[in-house]
């Protein structure tokens, strides 16, 4: 479960919710206070079946409310006490629907641990005091869309981080308010809110209250709900957020001596003639003939849909050697350290060729089929059949090996590559015969399955 609930209901402009159904909550919602009419020696109790009967209701007429902390407290442990706390959070998560606006603002600013600064509790970046029957009659004639996002921790994250208080709540809000603007779309010059923090139970809470002036204005996807989330969880998380950013440091310092051992490992492999990788070998000639035609810049944002596919292949067939699998996959740990801090499930994982925080890998591998071009007078040709001098040929195993090199550069955040780095390079007729007697023994020619045609 993520460890900050954030959910943001919205009352449409000119609608009317307040279903017949859901009257007898609002009146249970207006007559108690919260846990506290709990008997402390009854709370580690079994739940009532009343609360059962409650808690069902609830739970079918607002399935969201299945994502509360108090929820799963309740599931795992259904006590009374567990059972008041979620009756009392899931009524008041969703009072947008069964009251009325005016009604709303002011439950949100008077109810019981409502932490009040002055006669209520509702608070905004100004320092003015706030006249609460003025702000609830602007709100109840607005004719545009109201959001109401509530944002909620566990209470041992909210006293260790500083969140147990109106006044922090205050500061961090006040402090986004202009990006939580614009992830509503919402001018920030039309932009108008208000919160109060609930210090409730085990899970403490803030309430806005979100809308734009001009009433046309406005619309939150759940693109913009992602990003409020995201935003708000860096930042009240971000010293343990800072500690993951020094174990990812660590984690370079392996992937550099990884990155080593895969050079020279390739590089003996290349001395020996034991590398077997014609897969790549086959693409980077095909890529680098390719690119000797095309005109224009060579990047990979400016290449043909084809050329792209065949760039895509020889990335993710890099990513196959166990270290740059392995770098990749400690990569993705830490990324889902951070969204672990708002999400409640995590995304697909993606291949390296399709990871955007990576894409300068791409233009690599363009450079260095470019260099093999350039550095061969008679690329790919049968040289056999030549006795004319040529220069070395640049070996495309020892492309292969840079582009190791440099993806290991990559996951170390552009950290300068080793001094002395090994270069090897092999002669394309000593390879051709290598390549002959392997045949000759009943190795074939590739033993990877085509999958583009060349």
């Amino acid at each position: 479960m993520p460890r900050l609930i954030f959910k943001c209901p919205y009352i449409k402009g000119k609608s009317k919710r307040a279903p017949a159904h859901l009257k007898n909550m609002v009146n249970y919602i207006a007559t108690r206070d919260g846990a506290e009419r709990i008997d402390p020696g009854n709370k580690n109790l079994p739940a009532t079946e009343k609360q059962k009967e409650l808690i069902e209701q609830l739970t079918r007429e607002f399935p969201l409310s299945r994502g509360l902390f108090e929820y799963s407290d309740f599931t795992q442990a259904p006590t009374q006490g567990n059972a008041s706390e979620f009756i009392t959070r899931a009524l008041e998560d969703n009072l947008d629907q069964i009251a009325k606006r005016e009604n709303y603002l002011e439950y949100i600013a008077k109810r019981p641990r409502a932490v009040r600064m002055g006669a209520h509790g509702l608070f905004n970046s100004s320092e003015d005091s706030i006249v609460l029957s003025q702000v609830a009659e602007e709100i109840a004639h607005h004719s545009g869309n109201v959001w109401l996002p509530i944002i909620s921790l566990r209470r041992e994250d909210a006293e260790r981080l500083g969140y147990d208080n109106a006044e922090n709540w205050r500061s961090l809000l006040s402090a986004n308010a202009m990006e939580i603007a614009k992830s509503m779309k919402i001018p920030w010059e039309d932009f108008r809110w208000y919160a109060a923090f609930h210090d409730e139970g085990n899970h403490p809470h803030v309430h806005m209250v979100c809308y734009s002036a001009d009433p046309s204005r406005g619309f939150l996807t759940s693109k913009g709900i992602e990003n409020i989330k995201s935003m708000l969880a860096k930042q009240i998380f971000r010293q343990e957020l800072t500690e993951i950013y020094s174990h990812q440091t660590k984690r370079r310092d392996e992937l550099t001596k990884s990155a080593g051992e895969v050079l020279r490992q390739l590089a003996a492999q290349m001395q020996d003639g034991t590398l077997d990788n014609e897969r790549i070998e086959q693409l980077m000639k095909h890529l680098s003939e390719k690119l000797k035609t095309t005109s224009g810049k060579k990047k990979y944002g400016y290449l043909k849909a084809p050329l792209k596919s065949v760039v895509d292949e020889i990335v993710d067939e890099l990513c196959k050697d166990p270290r740059v699998a392995r770098a990749y996959d400690l990569w993705y740990e830490l990324r889902e350290d951070v969204l672990k801090t708002y999400k409640d499930t995590m995304p697909e994982r993606v291949p390296l060729s399709q990871q955007k925080e990576f894409k300068r890998i791409k233009n690599i591998v363009i450079a260095e089929a470019v260099k093999m071009g350039a550095d061969r007078q008679s690329p790919f040709s049968d040289v056999q059949n030549s006795d004319a001098p040529m220069r070395q040929p640049v070996s495309i195993y020892q492309s292969a090996t840079r582009l190791l090199h440099h993806m290991g550069n990559i996951f170390r955040d552009q950290q300068p590559p080793v001094d002395g780095a090994l270069r090897v390079s092999v002669d394309s007729k000593l390879r051709q015969k290598i390549r002959e007697k392997k045949m000759a023994l009943g190795h074939k020619a590739d033993d990877h399955e085509d999958t583009i045609k060349m």
